[in-house]
Formats: structure tokens, C-alpha cells, sequence
């Protein structure tokens, strides 16, 4: 897959769309999580979340501790965002 160059900013609304369950499209959860990001730190994210995949994107129900994870790299992602 080729890489993308999203920013925190973009990273933390793709995860709160994730959580909401209104992704932008079917697929992009995986699409993000399956395509390397260009910048080192934003890709540090990514694979959190890859890693954090299986429990949060399978069969219901979702493991606590994995969307409470999710959601703290959601915050941390928010707080880097310029105000």
C-alpha cells in the first residue's frame, strides 16, 4: 500500500469517528491501520492501533482495556493538535 502523511490532528479524528462507528467509509478504519504513515511519530500511532485492532475491530464484544487504550491515544493525539 503506498503511505499517507496524516497529521495527529487527522489521526485523532480518524480513531473518534473509529469509536463513534461513523468512519468516513467502510474500509478506512483498516485502510489507516494497514498503510504506513510517512512521519516516524504518526506512524507510532498507526501501529498502536494496528495493534490494538483485533480487539476493538472484531466480533462484539470489544475488550474494555483495548478501547480505553484507543481512546487515550485519541487525547494524546488531541492534546499535540495546535488550539
Amino acid at each position: 500500500m503506498s503511505r499517507r502523511d496524516l497529521s495527529g490532528e487527522q489521526i485523532a479524528d480518524l480513531i473518534e469517528r473509529f469509536l463513534n462507528s461513523r468512519s468516513a467509509y467502510p474500509q478506512e478504519w483498516n485502510d489507516f491501520i494497514e498503510c504506513s504513515q510517512k512521519t516516524v511519530q504518526m506512524d507510532h500511532y498507526r501501529k498502536a492501533c494496528y495493534e490494538l485492532d483485533p480487539l476493538v475491530n472484531s466480533h462484539k464484544p470489544q475488550y474494555p482495556l483495548a478501547l480505553e487504550k484507543l481512546r487515550n491515544l485519541f487525547i494524546e493525539l488531541r492534546n499535540q493538535s495546535p488550539k
